[in-house]
């Protein structure tokens, strides 16, 4: 699918281009509907072709699992996870839940993407991951998913760099912080809830320098720029401690966020991945309520 050349597919995955076009037909025959569109660009896939391309990863997937259960009951320190996590859960919590994790199973293979909500839900229900740990809007939680909520305190602060004229001022309000151009996340939808406070307020909403879904990128422009950007704690906490970033005083712009660990509702999770997920609830509840107390495993496979 992803070639759109049947010869170029040949050679990935290492099969003749006769054979390939082979079982194609064999699958519009079978189906009774054409799969490609055969032109001077390419094969370019049908309606039909996406919509078995989506099956069949969802299958392979399925295949995965089955392999990792059937590994994880023959030998419970062996299987495979993968997951997908938004990026306040990188700094503090994924790295303890790993450790934890690998000191009891070290030969579990472990593979983590980071990405937003609105690229690791689709991924999930594609199949591309076991369960993602995320704090995503409404409109993305379905029937189909299955979600569990984690005891995390999920704040987001207005960052600027040291030199910032804003950080010479006490009393900062809307107008103040309408002044300058801000750097925004994409594809959360923030920018809409934040501009109407701006709008309520009888302001026009500051203007946006640069949208992007890298928190790197964005703490960049930060420290080069007078602009303004609003990122998680843990995000910014080495830069904040080492003063190259700094936080500002300012009225309430975010509402908090509920994170979710969430994952495919008719696809049962593994051993690998339920032990996981429970440890991740026990890191998230300790670096939330700064607990003292050492995270037990005892509900732990």
């Amino acid at each position: 699918m992803d070639s759109r050349n049947f010869a170029r597919a040949a050679d990935v995955i290492g099969i003749s281009q006769p054979a390939i076009s082979k079982n194609i037909k064999k699958l519009e025959d079978h189906f009774d509907v054409k799969l490609f569109e055969r032109g001077r660009h390419g094969a370019e896939p049908t309606k039909y072709a996406e919509a078995i391309e989506r099956r069949a990863k969802l299958l392979l997937t399925e295949s995965r699992l089955i392999k990792g259960e059937v590994e994880a009951l023959r030998d419970t320190h062996k299987g495979q996870l993968v997951i997908g996590s938004a990026p306040p859960f990188m700094p503090k919590i994924l790295p303890e839940s790993l450790h934890l994790f690998r000191r009891r199973w070290p030969d579990v293979h472990i593979n983590i993407d980071q990405g937003i909500s609105t690229t690791l839900f689709p991924a999930l229900e594609q199949g591309e991951f076991d369960f993602i740990v995320s704090l995503p809007p409404a409109r993305l939680l379905h029937d189909e998913l299955s979600s569990i909520e984690l005891v995390y305190r999920h704040e987001q602060r207005l960052v600027v760099r040291p030199e910032h004229p804003l950080c010479r001022n006490n009393n900062i309000d809307l107008e103040h912080l309408a002044k300058y151009p801000w750097v925004v996340t994409r594809g959360l939808g923030d920018w809409q809830k934040i501009s109407s406070n701006f709008l309520m307020a009888g302001l026009a909403p500051p203007k946006i320098a640069t949208e992007t879904t890298s928190d790197a990128l964005t703490k960049a422009l930060v420290k080069q720029n007078d602009y303004i950007c609003a990122l998680n704690n843990d995000i910014f906490a080495l830069e904040e401690k080492s003063g190259t970033l700094m936080r500002l005083s300012h009225p309430c712009l975010f509402e908090p966020r509920q994170a979710y660990i969430t994952y495919r509702r008719r696809s049962p999770l593994s051993a690998p991945a339920r032990n996981m997920i429970e440890i991740i609830k026990k890191s998230a509840k300790y670096f939330t309520e700064e607990g003292t107390e050492h995270i037990q495993s005892s509900s732990l496979q």
